[in-house]
């Protein structure tokens, strides 16, 4: 049995200037981004990790880097990256949401079809990288009980376990907070349980 923790990178400073945030920009951690990855480092200790994977980019490294202290080796594997928006990556969602209504959601969500106007990721290419990515973990760590911590993204997380569970609108699940912690239990790659998704 394999238990995923997987955490979002603490507030970056695009987030704090609400700037939509994909792999193309990449902002440190504000000095509340380091106070939230602390805080969630803090709710971990009891926990010991047997591996740490985050993606490359710095905000999600930065967090690792702290809730790990140091004291385990982080790889660092790109399927983990977040989302790419394409055009949008840079902008402040306000203004893409007035320009491009017809891909927001009342909830001021983009939909999946802004894919073909922003040309970046799809979430179905998203979550094909992450069922690799777990599928490749399991085959390597099945043989023993392993707690895992991945660092990443709000929207990559959101994916994650939208396919998870078997969501197929997508638009209405949350993005996961900075530094919440969502935790899954991978018995086989058939059976994923999602014990708990922090909003």
């Amino acid at each position: 049995m394999i238990n995923f923790y997987l955490v979002r990178h603490g507030q970056s400073e695009a987030n704090a200037q609400a700037i939509l945030q994909g792999s193309q920009i990449d902002t440190p951690l504000t000095p509340l981004g380091r106070q939230q990855a602390q805080i969630t480092r803090e709710k971990l200790l009891p926990l010991t990790f047997d591996h740490t994977y985050s993606s490359p980019l710095l905000r999600a490294g930065e967090t690792a880097s702290i809730i790990t202290a140091g004291q385990q080796p982080i790889t660092f594997d790109p399927r983990l990256r977040e989302f790419d928006y394409g055009i949008w990556d840079g902008y402040k969602l306000n203004s893409l949401s007035q320009k491009y209504s017809e891909y927001f959601n009342d909830m001021n969500r983009f939909i999946a079809e802004a894919s073909n106007i922003h040309q970046g990721d799809t979430y179905a290419g998203i979550q094909e990288q992450l069922r690799s990515f777990m599928d490749e973990l399991f085959t390597r760590y099945q043989a023993q009980d392993s707690n895992i911590l991945v660092v990443s993204h709000g929207m990559t997380i959101k994916l994650w376990v939208s396919f998870l569970m078997g969501v197929t609108n997508h638009d209405i699940l949350m993005e996961p907070a900075n530094a919440g912690i969502t935790r899954l239990r991978l018995d086989d790659p058939h059976h994923i349980y999602l014990d708990y998704y922090s909003k």
